[in-house]
């Protein structure tokens, strides 16, 4: 699900365009069994407020990453800025408003902190890339990005950073969508390397073909290295392909976890929460998404300071993490201890190379906060049967 959290957005953005050879062997690991170690991720603070100063008083957290400083970046998308805090929770600045004018953004997709330092905001009705200097300074659109969206965006080595693309093509009187997740440079439209690509036939009248087929059909993450890691969102597997910084497979592992199939009731609720989330953002008409009846068994993926690619399950009810090293070797899980159920899926946590965020979509006390995390001091190691 890397990203579901954004089903609306990519919904309402969707509504608005439409009104190798001799390369060497990859190492494989389809190991499925070991013992692992069972970490807990614990909260150490908060940042967010139901009522008061309006720094704090969040909408909905769409996003998240770190400044070059290590302080806590957050994309509001109702709000239309990124904000921008201290480790300890004090505000520091603010990048882009709501509005048409230089530097102010309308719909915002996505955001993240690129490696030379710039803060970039994707917000296509206001003509795509926006980009700001880590002081604030907004330093123009250095992408074109209007009819053919850049989505789900992941800092990679110097100004690059890796998205998915779409683009819309008739053919034969058919529209056909054609869906990439590439590395592009920031001030580019045009990916220099391509990790997946997949063109279908879309009808507007099923939406749930766009999103299976494009917006949630993989998910990816990327290191300031150049490394990028993408797995299918796919509810019968758990595999995942690396890259290295010249777009060449060096790596492909997976485990062996049960399928899940999902409630009636959980089909139900997920079903309304995404089609109602659209709405309220200003989608028209019935988008009638139907979730699929099994779980994905990937729902995100980040990398650490210690080159571990921490892997969301999307089976487990519990935010449930389980973390590689870059060879394919599971080294532990971690998981959020106490959040369960429905509302356990609604989590969303980011790790990237300066600590662990995490926030729900549906916020246990009715107004929204970014938690910054840990792992435990205390470890205790368990036999994991993997199976």
């Amino acid at each position: 699900m890397k990203h579901m959290m954004i089903c609306g957005t990519v919904i309402l953005a969707v509504l608005a365009i439409a009104c190798g050879d001799n390369q060497p062997e990859p190492n494989v690991d389809e190991s499925s069994e070991g013992t692992a170690a069972a970490l807990e991720l614990v909260f150490v603070d908060s940042i967010g407020v139901e009522l008061g100063d309006s720094n704090y008083v969040l909408g909905s957290i769409e996003a998240s990453s770190h400044t070059l400083e290590g302080n806590i970046l957050l994309l509001d998308r109702p709000a239309c800025c990124v904000r921008e805090y201290t480790i300890g929770g004090e505000f520091v600045r603010q990048y882009s408003r709501r509005g048409t004018g230089p530097g102010e953004v309308v719909n915002p997709l996505s955001m993240t902190r690129l490696t030379n330092g710039n803060i970039v905001i994707l917000d296509m009705q206001t003509g795509g890339l926006h980009t700001f200097s880590p002081e604030g300074e907004w330093l123009g659109i250095t992408a074109d990005i209007v009819n053919e969206p850049i989505l789900w965006i992941s800092p990679a080595e110097s100004n690059n950073y890796v998205g998915t693309h779409n683009t819309f093509d008739v053919m034969d009187e058919q529209l056909l969508v054609t869906a990439v997740v590439g590395k592009f440079a920031s001030d580019s439209t045009e990916p220099t390397i391509t990790y997946w690509e997949n063109t279908f036939p879309f009808d507007f009248s099923d939406f749930t073909v766009l999103i299976n087929e494009s917006y949630f059909a993989t998910v990816f993450t990327s290191d300031r290295e150049g490394n990028v890691f993408l797995a299918q969102r796919d509810t019968e597997e758990y595999q995942i392909t690396g890259f290295d910084v010249n777009g060449e497979i060096f790596v492909e592992f997976g485990l062996d976890i049960p399928m899940v199939e999902k409630s009636e009731q959980e089909i139900i609720e997920e079903a309304e929460f995404w089609n109602t989330r659209a709405r309220n953002m200003g989608a028209n008409g019935q988008l009638n998404y139907m979730p699929d009846p099994f779980r994905w068994k990937i729902h995100s993926m980040g990398i650490d300071d210690q080159h571990r690619l921490w892997v969301r399950r999307g089976t487990e009810d519990t935010p449930t993490l389980d973390v590689f090293d870059f060879d394919g070797n599971h080294l532990f899980t971690a998981e959020i201890p106490g959040i369960t159920g429905y509302s356990g899926l609604l989590w969303e946590v980011h790790v990237d190379e300066e600590g662990i965020l995490a926030w729900s979509l549906d916020p246990p006390d009715g107004y929204q906060k970014l938690y910054t995390m840990e792992l435990a001091d205390t470890v205790m190691v368990v036999e994991e049967q993997i199976q």
